[in-house]
């Protein structure tokens, strides 16, 4: 027999569904905890310590002030469970675990620049429009920030600090989508049939460097992106310290916009093999469509696309929610939906769809990386 609990609900009862929505609601809350410790630079301070440090220690080197310290300790034990930190058993001495060297921020790129650049102030703003914007079919960011949609953001004078937020970010993104796959970039796609390999939107030139390093000392590179970011671009740091010798002779920097037909220049360097990771999924399906469209005029007949992408699961797949680095393909949909003009990432069925209207058909695909599917698309003759 069972016994009874409140209201005659059994003891027993099954509480999953409640849980999961329990999840969902406490999910931001959390998140505004790990921006204390990023704000306070707690990952710095406790991975540049060689001892586990006292509460009131580490409070004076976060600048907390005593009417702040009963509100931080209860911040830092609650990242402590959840383990972003960790917290000795007796309380109130911390140190750092694998995950709080991750958010530390230096000179490369990191886990911790990629924080910083979701949950800062302009894109918290943002969230709070979602539910308008379902309703309107607007951008979120956009109606948080006078209509500027996030790449519009980032260009106005005073926003550096944010625009440079997210290269760093998605240079991270791009080393983290390449790590620990069951195949490496290197193995899923024949990199000798390369003669010229083109990014569109490729940042800094993380995914690039990577390719050129693959196909050889032959090939040649052509970085496509808006001004500003091609003139942050470290030739010697991102493309040299990786073994791609003589960069600077064999790359072409081209600032474009995507929704404009390419500039000359790009067919005139013979771009046989062209890339975009995380890029087309940045605009709505009109404007894919377009860059699909200047994509194939400079490819030649036999030229490939290799489309770089988390893949969102189908209608009724809840097996791959989630990737083995915790990246979830379904949420992050809706992050560049609420942040970009008409984007989101999309299902490889959609991913389909819209390539066939460009007569390209998927000749392979392949899962590169702890997030990402290599897909290799080519005219169907």
């Amino acid at each position: 027999m069972v016994a009874a609990g409140v209201n005659g609900t059994s003891r027993a009862e099954d509480l999953s569904p409640v849980a999961k929505v329990f999840q969902a609601i406490q999910g931001h809350w959390l998140t505004a905890c790990l921006g204390v410790l990023m704000d306070l630079k707690i990952p710095e301070i406790l991975s540049s310590q060689q001892q586990p440090v006292e509460f009131k220690q580490l409070s004076k080197l976060a600048g907390v002030s005593e009417a702040g310290l009963d509100h931080f300790y209860k911040v830092l034990r609650v990242t402590a469970q959840w383990e972003l930190i960790d917290e000795s058993p007796e309380g109130k001495m911390f140190s750092p675990n694998a995950s709080t060297r991750e958010l530390v921020r230096g000179k490369e790129a990191s886990l911790g620049h990629f924080v910083d650049h979701q949950i800062n102030k302009p894109k918290w703003d943002a969230w709070k429009m979602l539910p308008e914007a379902v309703k309107s079919g607007a951008v979120p960011f956009a109606l948080a920030h006078g209509g500027l949609d996030m790449h519009q953001y980032d260009e106005e004078k005073g926003n550096e600090a944010f625009a440079d937020d997210f290269q760093q970010a998605m240079t991270y993104f791009t080393k983290l989508s390449l790590r620990g796959g069951e195949v490496s970039l290197k193995d899923a796609f024949d990199w000798s049939q390369s003669r010229c390999v083109m990014d569109v939107g490729g940042g800094r030139g993380e995914c690039l460097s990577h390719c050129m390093l693959h196909a050889g000392p032959q090939c040649r590179g052509v970085l496509m992106d808006r001004p500003w970011v091609l003139d942050s671009v470290d030739i010697k740091g991102t493309f040299e310290a990786k073994g791609v010798h003589n960069a600077a002779e064999r790359l072409k920097f081209v600032a474009a916009e995507v929704r404009e037909p390419f500039p000359a220049s790009i067919s005139e360097a013979g771009v046989d093999t062209l890339v975009m990771k995380h890029f087309l999924s940045g605009f709505s399906d009109a404007d894919a469509d377009l860059i699909l469209k200047h994509c194939k005029q400079v490819l030649p007949a036999q030229g490939k696309i290799l489309l770089l992408q988390t893949l969102v699961p189908e209608a009724g797949d809840r097996q791959h929610n989630v990737c083995r680095d915790g990246v979830a393909p379904g949420l992050f949909s809706i992050e560049i939906l609420a942040m970009c003009p008409g984007g989101g990432w999309r299902t490889l069925s959609e991913w389909k769809a819209m390539f066939a209207k460009h007569s390209y058909q998927l000749e392979d695909t392949k899962l590169v990386g702890a997030n990402m599917s290599l897909m290799v698309w080519g005219l169907s003759h």
